[in-house]
């Protein structure tokens, strides 16, 4: 099963409101404990408007790069922790960041944008169908245009036959 950010926010909310254990609820999603303490730790921190956020892409700036990999490599503190507080879906995020500076130095981070939302198959497809029915409603709409035109233009050639 895909985590989404809804099923985020419903780990968080049987966890903190229903009192489910943190093995129950790595079952129940099939989630790593680990992954599952984080995403509470998040909702903790940020509450609900971490994961529901604006669908528009948030710029990762490269300064505020500098400053979350200057926190774990000279401030000492853990990776999660600094994800947290910068309300990062995934420590891994921070991890590369981390890497790509060890490996190539601190002319290598670079601004970024965060990427989208992960969506589900269905409404992938949705997405496609709608995008698809869409062209199909413009195609149709133009045909039905040109058909009107072509029978106006065809009952004013036949008026003036008769006339």
């Amino acid at each position: 099963m895909k985590i989404t950010r809804k099923v985020k926010i419903d780990i968080a909310r049987k966890f903190l409101y229903e009192g489910i254990t943190l093995k129950e609820l790595s079952l129940e999603y099939d989630y790593n404990i680990s992954n599952v303490k984080y995403v509470i730790a998040l909702y903790r921190t940020h509450g609900e408007d971490i994961f529901l956020g604006d669908e528009e892409s948030r710029e990762h700036t490269r300064e505020t790069k500098l400053d979350l990999i200057s926190k774990v490599l000279k401030d000492g503190r853990s990776i999660r922790s600094v994800a947290i507080e910068y309300g990062l879906m995934d420590p891994t995020i921070l991890s590369g960041w981390i890497k790509i500076y060890k490996n190539k130095g601190e002319d290598a981070i670079q601004t970024t944008r965060k990427r989208a939302p992960y969506k589900l198959e269905e409404e992938k497809l949705k997405e496609i169908a709608d995008k698809e029915l869409k062209e199909r409603i413009k195609y149709l709409e133009a045909e039905n245009e040109y058909l009107k035109k072509l029978h106006s233009l065809v009952l004013s050639r036949a008026s003036q036959k008769k006339k």
